[in-house]
């Protein structure tokens, strides 16, 4: 029985003439499909139990329903590895445009006086259903940390990670001023309770006095506790990257490879380029993964009152994946101060991505950076390489190739194979009493 997209089986079935991208297969996996266009094999799942069972060139008559794809391209589900649920949906009540990352900060900084457990705990929880109906199985969030008693965030995080085990894996990284750890023990306290609490450890790495000594102190306190580490580093347009070759020069020192992210680090756009390229070489000898993340960069840098921005200020992700290095896209902020538009929709970014940053046939050449690349970098049990006795968490895209899947992005969503029913939350649910977006 053929199924299409009006009746999805509510058991298990087999998935037809899909397209999956070559880095979600096996390498040795490859020759097995046929190519149905450069960077894409036709494949044939058989999902069994909420895992598939086999993937084979053709459909075996073996009586399951079948689902005609019609060429659509399948992945394994998203992994956002750089968000901030904590800040998400304030836009409206923060109200006008920020086009400075200053400006940003500073909008944000006085709405978290407003914050309160219910308030968070309802904006977070909206993204959070936002995402997994978009198709993102893991998120790693970043939570504000600016002294050193914990923030009602942090466990309002740890609450929704544990209510939303087995439907989407949450990692959580506190995100603090360097400077912050100028105090020994307001660094040493925040730690404490990372580790504690099975999160990452991180800061925020902007030009400034005793930068070095206070890296230093954040990855002797990572070392101790055993802890990941996630920086935000370099997010301007300074001719200055001494973050980032601070924290390639500790990473490897500390011996930390693939424990180690950066996101933004726009200032390797514009410095000079034999001096980007040697610290990119060295946060690849180093291990240490980069994430670009176009709307936010897109939107504060190079920003002024009255005036267009001239410079992207995003990340070189081609060249820095040509040195061989790690690189993921994410969503960032959400419809905050920071970035008023987005909706937690890995595909946008990756469209935005894409045109930004020239990342040409990004579903055939760049998925894996909102998939298996960010998979291993938190850690995740699943790769997100479509293999025999893998969960059947999957996003079917009814575009056959990249032109198609980012100018129209429609798309199904399985969990454990079955067809994801619940739709994108509608944003009135937010109008709740108290303060909301």
């Amino acid at each position: 029985m053929v199924a299409g997209a009006a009746a999805f089986p509510a058991g298990d079935c087999w998935l037809a003439r899909a397209r999956v991208p070559e880095p979600l297969l096996d390498a040795m996996a490859h020759e097995a499909f046929a190519p149905a266009a450069p960077g894409l094999r036709t494949v044939c799942l058989r999902l069994r139990g909420g895992r598939i069972d086999a993937l084979a060139p053709a459909v075996v008559d073996d009586d399951l329903p079948v689902v005609d794809l019609a060429d659509g391209i399948v992945s394994s589900g998203w992994v956002d590895l750089h968000t901030h649920l904590d800040k998400s949906h304030t836009a409206t009540r923060i109200g006008g445009h920020h086009h400075t990352l200053r400006e940003a900060v500073a909008a944000s900084g006085e709405d978290r006086a407003r914050w309160t457990a219910g308030d968070i705990r309802r904006r977070m929880e909206f993204s959070l259903r936002t995402a997994h109906a978009h198709g993102t199985r893991a998120m790693r969030t970043h939570i504000d940390w600016v002294s050193a008693a914990t923030p009602p965030a942090w466990a309002v995080g740890q609450a929704l990670r544990r209510a939303w085990s087995g439907r989407m894996e949450l990692q959580l990284a506190s995100l603090s001023p360097l400077a912050l750890f100028a105090d020994t023990g307001a660094g040493a306290a925040v730690a404490a309770v990372v580790a504690e609490q099975g999160g990452v450890l991180g800061a925020s790495v902007q030009p400034m006095p005793g930068q070095r000594g206070l890296l230093e102190r954040v990855f002797d306190l990572a070392v101790a506790h055993g802890l990941d580490l996630d920086f935000h580093a370099d997010e301007h347009l300074q001719n200055d990257i001494e973050g980032l070759r601070g924290i390639a020069r500790l990473t490897a020192r500390h011996g930390w490879q693939g424990r180690v992210t950066v996101g933004h680090a726009c200032a390797l756009s514009v410095a000079p380029a034999d001096e980007g390229h040697a610290v990119l070489r060295a946060l690849a000898e180093a291990g240490v993964g980069l994430i670009g993340l176009p709307l936010a960069n897109l939107q504060l840098q190079d920003g002024g009152e009255g005036r267009t921005p001239r410079l992207r200020g995003i990340a070189p992700l081609r060249e820095a994946r040509a040195l061989g290095v790690a690189v993921s896209l994410a969503s960032d902020n959400v419809q905050d101060a920071f970035v008023p538009f987005a909706d937690f929709d890995l595909l946008q970014v990756l469209a935005l991505g894409a045109l930004a940053a020239h990342l040409d046939d990004p579903l055939a050449r760049w998925i894996a950076g909102i998939t298996t690349t960010p998979a291993a970098a938190m850690g995740l049990a699943w790769d997100g390489r479509l293999r025999v006795g893998a969960p059947a968490d999957l996003v079917l895209l009814a575009g056959r190739n990249s032109a198609e899947a980012c100018g129209r992005p429609q798309r199904r969503v399985l969990h454990r194979g079955r067809l994801l029913d619940a739709g994108l939350p509608d944003f009135r649910s937010l109008d709740a009493p108290g303060p909301t977006n």
